[in-house]
């Protein structure tokens, strides 16, 4: 299929494969407000080029993970199957590092250079957004279920509350439960002032001898990606270290994030086209369709998570206007002068402080 064309333009291919992470796109409500695919965003843009859109939601549970399934091709020059794959700012900036991002042609994305933030621009791994733009950004926090724990949850040194015990996830990604866990330590007084983005690996060693108790006793049940949104649906898990938007716009009712009091990350994920993306140009086309500022906005307010878009903010307040309130969607000056990005780390130390969290893990 391919969208009209003149001689000598490109040709919208297809179906173009997009891996995206769970609860991270406008869905169409099936009934008693439930909702699923297909996204309304996705099928004007197959009205719009003529070409399908095989979205894989839930693919990416964590970085990590989804790369061990697609770094061999890439590593051998092997398509990987995908043509848009999300990653957060630190791995997105190792695959770009590696060479295996495709170029983008600005010739085919001129929406979204010209809608793009300014504050996502100038990015040290890729400044001038040559191989990447952004999707959404968010925060990671705590989540809990307020009918189980009884309570509502402010900090992170709640999450280990005796009542809690079994009922307690932590995330499989290292640069948000570390940082986390090392700005509730810091409100105990059990940490170095070092800030969350600049922890060392005797930092991350003090979070792993806090954490190790937790894990042999069982009040740490398991590090998820974004499975713990069926652990919440299921009762497994009561409360846990969790990404903003997904709880809220996916769990229930009784599901609530919060920003803790220590502090919380924030952080970016990225679509990148891989090197060998069977689709490039569609591809290409695809990051610009959802720079549009209306579609932007709908996006934003269906999965809660902040648009890397401007002007985005009045055009969410115009489909709801409840929305100008919304924590998610826009953060409050105290959220945001506690707000600390991940961690960059070296090499050594990245290794150092992966053995660390492998010996929690079992992974």
């Amino acid at each position: 299929a391919g969208s009209p064309a003149t001689s000598g333009d490109p040709v919208a291919t297809g179906p173009l494969q997009f891996a995206n992470w769970d609860a991270y796109i406008d869905l169409t409500e099936v009934g008693d407000g439930e909702y699923d695919l297909p996204s309304p965003t996705l099928d004007e843009f197959t009205a719009e080029y003529g070409v399908e859109v095989e979205y894989a939601n839930a693919q990416i549970e964590d970085n990590e993970s989804f790369m061990a399934t697609i770094r061999p091709q890439l590593q051998s020059g092997v398509e990987t199957g995908w043509d848009i794959i999300v990653l957060t700012d630190w791995m997105a900036a190792k695959v770009v590092e590696a060479g295996w991002a495709e170029a983008i042609d600005p010739a085919h994305t001129a929406t979204a250079a010209a809608n793009i933030r300014d504050e996502l621009k100038g990015l040290p791994w890729d400044p001038d957004m040559t191989y990447h733009y952004p999707w959404q950004s968010g925060a990671t926090g705590i989540g809990y279920n307020r009918a189980s724990t009884g309570r509502d949850l402010t900090k992170v040194a709640d999450l280990f509350d005796p009542a809690f015990a079994g009922k307690v996830t932590l995330l499989t990604e290292s640069r948000d439960t570390f940082p986390l866990i090392h700005l509730a330590l810091q409100g105990l007084g059990q940490a170095s002032d070092t800030p969350a983005e600049e922890m060392t690996v005797e930092d991350a060693q003090a979070v792993h001898d806090y954490l190790a108790p937790f894990v042999e006793n069982g009040h740490i049940r398991a590090f998820t990606g974004n499975e713990y949104l069926q652990d919440f649906g299921s009762g497994d898990t009561w409360a846990a270290v969790v990404w903003s938007g997904d709880l809220a716009s996916s769990a229930g009712p009784d599901d609530v994030f919060a920003f803790p009091e220590e502090g919380s990350m924030i952080w970016t994920d990225n679509m990148l086209i891989p090197k060998g993306a069977a689709n490039k140009y569609t591809a290409e086309l695809m990051i610009d369709w959802v720079y549009d500022v209306a579609r932007a906005a709908r996006l934003a307010n269906f999965i809660y998570y902040i648009s890397p878009v401007k002007g985005v903010d009045e055009a969410i307040v115009e489909l709801d206007p409840e929305a100008g309130s919304n924590p998610l969607l826009f953060p409050p000056a105290d959220v945001v002068a506690k707000q600390h990005p991940q961690p960059n780390w070296s090499e050594e130390d990245e290794a150092a402080i992966n053995e660390l969290f492998a010996d929690l893990t079992g992974v």
